[in-house]
């Protein structure tokens, strides 16, 4: 038995020996690489120093420039992706972490339209609001910034005072400027700027200013314009003409008296009446319910009575006047039988009043009377020439008129050598504008195949203002000016006629 315990004893010391010598396992860490890039989902530009997050585990790092980023030793196992930059959504994508191959996500970042910042309202406005005296066409500027640097567009509305209409308005704008033109003259507007940034959209203050008074043009013409006739004013260096007439059609524009105001005539209610109108066209009222008449339309002339009172117009064989708030219509004379009115002037010298009677576009007689009636003797008669409607000098002593000097007739009343003369009431005698010669050049000043036509008198009577056109009737219509000598013509207006001096 002893024995059996000693061999029982050392097997057991053997096999714990043997235990002791036999070699412990351990299964080894798993380690990956993620790897990723962030970009804008709208244009897939990368997306720099964006803060990424892993989790498990919670490490972060930030993309560089190309939005690329990376986690390395990565436990293999499955991982939650979360990226955040401002002004976009958090975005959060999954990626299996495989130490066989570096696992690789996109993620594509959405504007949080939530966390955009408006931009400021417009302020630094010019003009300053209230400024008064300003140009009818300038530039309207204005400041607004934008916290996110968005980009910004905006808005301009432009009201006349009183005026829930507005005059201009302009949408779109990226400039922080706009230039405005043709307002009115003497005009208080309203203007107001909204900038937009594409996600809020930011009212400015009104703005005011009001424009400058109607500057005194000395030229009135007609210009056609779509067809028809249309008034306008300018002075010597005016860039532009202003127009200011627009419905229907309308010419003959006479200034008044004490130069406020302007006659014409207009087609715009269907029948030939007179209008009057502001000088900066505003204000228009009919004047009479007697319409204009004779021959020719745009052969028609009128005239203002010395004291602005009234209008003296032809309607055929009657010459009437009518007081300029429509009253007091009275018959000033009678044409001869056969005879028809079709244009007069009235000078305060001696009260008289200068008239044409046609009975065809060759068959002319100019008249000389007192406004307050009597004898109405002939001071000129051409029975064969083409005559236009004359005028008084300042003075009373001379008229001022067009007489073709050609013999060619047709239905129209073509016109092959139309001059401008002065007719001296005392003796008779005419004076031909037209024809005289220049020192330095040796030739008429009026050009060859031409007609000068319309003439009229400036306010002090030293220089005439008057249309010259080629005598085809095809060419451009053009206002010049010269002396009453006859010198120093020029042009005043490209395309223009029916000028008048104010």
């Amino acid at each position: 038995m002893k024995h059996f315990i000693l061999l029982l004893s050392l097997c057991l010391g053997l096999l714990g020996l043997w235990s002791c010598t036999e070699d412990t396992f351990v299964d080894p860490l798993q380690l990956a690489t993620v790897r990723g890039q962030v970009l804008v989902n709208a244009t897939r530009q990368p997306v720099r120093a964006a803060l990424v997050r892993i989790s498990p585990g919670g490490r972060i790092t930030e993309t560089d420039s190309t939005g690329n980023f990376r986690f390395d030793s990565v436990l293999a196992g499955k991982y939650t992706i979360s990226v955040t930059k401002e002004p976009y959504r958090t975005e959060v994508a999954t990626v299996d972490a495989d130490v066989q191959l570096v696992s690789q996500v996109t993620l594509l970042l959405v504007e949080d339209k939530s966390q955009n910042r408006p931009p400021t309202p417009p302020t630094s406005a010019t003009p300053t609001s209230g400024t008064v005296n300003v140009p009818t066409t300038l530039v309207l500027k204005w400041k607004a910034t934008d916290p996110n640097r968005d980009t910004l567009r905006y808005d301009v509305s432009l009201f006349r005072e009183g005026s829930t209409t507005p005059s201009q308005s302009f949408t779109g704008l990226l400039a922080d400027s706009v230039q405005v033109s043709n307002l009115d003259y003497n005009t208080t507007y309203i203007w107001q700027v909204t900038v937009k940034d594409g996600v809020n959209t930011v009212n400015s203050a009104l703005f005011s200013f009001r424009t400058m008074a109607y500057p005194d043009l000395p030229y009135l013409f007609v210009r056609r314009v779509n067809g028809q006739f249309q008034i306008f004013s300018t002075g010597p260096g005016q860039a532009e003409a202003r127009q200011l007439t627009q419905t229907g059609s309308n010419w003959r524009p006479v200034a008044s008296p004490n130069r406020q105001q302007i006659a014409f005539i207009s087609n715009r209610d269907t029948e030939l009446y007179l209008y009057i109108m502001g000088i900066d066209g505003s204000n228009t009222r009919q004047v009479s319910n007697v319409p204009i008449a004779g021959l020719s339309a745009t052969d028609l002339s009128f005239c203002w009575s010395p004291d602005g009172t009234q209008l003296l117009f032809p309607s055929n064989e009657r010459l009437y006047a009518v007081r300029t708030d429509g009253t007091g219509l009275r018959t000033v004379a009678t044409a001869p039988t056969g005879r028809f009115f079709a244009g007069c002037d009235w000078t305060s010298q001696g009260n008289q009043i200068v008239a044409r009677t046609t009975a065809g576009f060759y068959d002319n007689e100019i008249l000389v009377f007192p406004a307050g009636g009597g004898t109405a003797p002939s001071v000129l008669s051409r029975r064969s020439n083409r005559v236009g409607n004359p005028v008084f000098s300042p003075d009373g002593t001379r008229l001022l008129l067009s007489i073709d000097l050609g013999t060619f007739q047709n239905e129209q009343g073509r016109q092959l050598d139309a001059r401008m003369f002065l007719l001296e009431l005392a003796s008779g005698a005419l004076t031909d504008l037209s024809s005289v010669r220049t020192e330095n050049q040796g030739q008429t000043t009026k050009p060859t195949g031409t007609n000068d036509l319309e003439p009229r008198f400036s306010p002090n009577g030293a220089r005439v203002i008057f249309t010259n056109t080629d005598n085809t009737n095809t060419g451009a219509r053009t206002v010049q000016v010269m002396d009453i000598d006859g010198r120093n013509r020029q042009q005043a207006i490209q395309q223009g006629e029916m000028p008048y001096w104010r």
